[in-house]
């Protein structure tokens, strides 16, 4: 059975406190690490995450991903170059040769995104310094699970035609059918299509700010999975060269409900303190508006 997840852009729960907090990222790729950073609970535990694709420094936890207007709950962070380099230090604010974040890491592809990529990836040639995390989880019942991330890219805004870094995911395989995460307009995301219907350049926190651009996302499975094991494969790509670094951030996986148009049954902490802040304003306002009455 053929599964996917369809992309939900969502404004609120992102743009959460008004709290400003410095991005720190830890390379690591130790599974305990990234296990725990990515989330679980509520009916999905997380058994493990290995990298099976990549060297180390493209796999990392990040946390503080707090500053307006684009937030974030803490989680793992993949990239096509050095993880640590996705802080706002390394945009350099140029294009062309010398833009940053920008390492060829000296990995190849993958057999799966090289397979996937010709017809769904625009103008896709092949996939190099693909970083790659086979997740392993266990759901206790029959349920959909979702996850949020954001990715970024210093290929935007200039070369979002010819070098089209990619995200993807597969689920229980890594067939062309088992990818399963897609825009709204059903396309791999990707630098370019993607970017065109959901972008934003004022990011405070990472090195994916003007002029460059990243994406703030959640995603659910479409179907209902099974109850018991299933293997979720991150990867992310360099499309068509080894340099001008993307980076994915991943938080939130659990069990869930959620559709197009939804937004995330399990919210993360900043989110959750969003809604109540916002909630607790429009009680306000109403007790302000029946004194006056």
């Amino acid at each position: 059975m053929k599964f996917k997840l369809v992309l939900i852009l969502v404004l609120g729960p992102f743009a959460a406190a008004n709290i400003a907090s410095a991005l720190t990222i830890i390379q690591t790729t130790a599974s305990a690490d990234l296990s725990a950073a990515l989330g679980g609970g509520g009916g999905l535990a997380i058994t493990s995450a290995i990298v099976v694709n990549g060297a180390s420094g493209q796999f990392g936890t990040y946390s503080g991903f707090t500053s307006p207007p684009v937030t974030l709950g803490d989680g793992v962070i993949m990239s096509t170059g050095q993880v640590v380099q996705a802080t706002p230090t390394y945009n350099n604010g140029t294009q062309g040769e010398f833009t940053t974040p920008s390492t060829d890491m000296v990995v190849g592809g993958t057999t799966e995104f090289d397979a996937y990529g010709p017809g769904h990836i625009t103008n896709f040639v092949n996939s190099n310094d693909v970083a790659a995390l086979q997740v392993s989880i266990s759901l206790a019942a029959a349920s959909q699970i979702g996850f949020n991330f954001i990715f970024g890219s210093t290929e935007y805004p200039e070369y979002t035609s010819n070098f089209t870094d990619a995200f993807l995911v597969f689920l229980d395989g890594t067939a062309p059918e088992n990818q399963i995460v897609f825009d709204a307009s059903n396309n791999a995301v990707q630098v370019g299509t993607t970017f065109s219907s959901a972008l934003t350049t004022g990011d405070t926190n990472t090195a994916f700010a003007n002029p460059h651009g990243l994406l703030a996302l959640t995603t659910f499975t479409a179907a209902t999975l099974s109850a018991g094991p299933h293997t979720l494969t991150f990867e992310i790509a360099d499309v068509n060269d080894h340099i001008l670094d993307s980076a994915v951030f991943v938080t939130n996986l659990h069990a869930g409900t959620g559709g197009s148009g939804t937004n995330p049954s399990v919210p993360d902490a900043a989110t959750t303190a969003s809604l109540l802040g916002l909630a607790m304003l429009g009680m306000v306002g109403l007790r302000s508006k029946l004194k006056l009455a």
